[in-house]
């Protein structure tokens, strides 16, 4: 069964190569868009640099999930208490997502980022003690990170964009 998964995501990967592979230099980006081949090449590296970052953010975030509930597990809690873990990292992130945005704006997009990653190594640094309110914290806190990863990056992308001049029209490439 599990030869299956990974056959699967193999086979999905292969595909997304491939479909890129035959688009080949056929991007999205409208002929106005582009003044020059410079700016172009700008952006090119510009897209790159954030889609990297933003990709290994998500595949942090996303790589903890499945091992969560073994961890807390084996830490001898309760279905109920794992709940309550769970309660707590999602409710944190409602809070915290109906605020970040303005925190974004006082901050600044730039410093929200790095507000994501220093609540999340902190929030991953609980996760090595077994005690019920570190874990409880740790939660908290993920639920922030998560609130932050998936605001800020994108406002951020679009500030940045702004701040260097880039077409609107190139935005939609990203």
């Amino acid at each position: 069964m599990d030869l299956f998964y990974v056959f699967l995501f193999v086979g999905l990967v292969l595909f997304t190569v491939l479909i890129q592979f035959r688009s080949g230099s056929e991007e999205l980006i409208p002929a106005s868009a582009v003044t020059d081949v410079d700016e172009l090449k700008r952006f090119r590296v510009f897209r790159s640099n954030y889609l990297m970052v933003f990709c290994l953010m998500m595949a942090g975030d996303w790589l903890q999930g499945p091992y969560i509930y073994a961890l807390y597990e084996h830490y001898g809690y309760t279905v109920g208490d794992i709940g309550h873990f769970f309660i707590m990292g999602f409710g944190s992130s409602m809070v915290f997502g109906t605020i970040v945005g303005a925190l974004a704006d006082i901050i600044g997009r730039r410093n929200a980022s790095l507000a994501y990653v220093a609540t999340y190594c902190l929030s991953c640094v609980t996760k090595h003690s077994s005690r019920y309110w570190v874990l409880m914290l740790g939660r908290m806190l993920g639920g922030i990170s998560t609130s932050l990863l998936f605001s800020v990056f994108e406002s951020w992308l679009v500030a940045e964009h702004n701040r260097r001049g880039f077409s609107e029209a190139l935005l939609a490439d990203t």
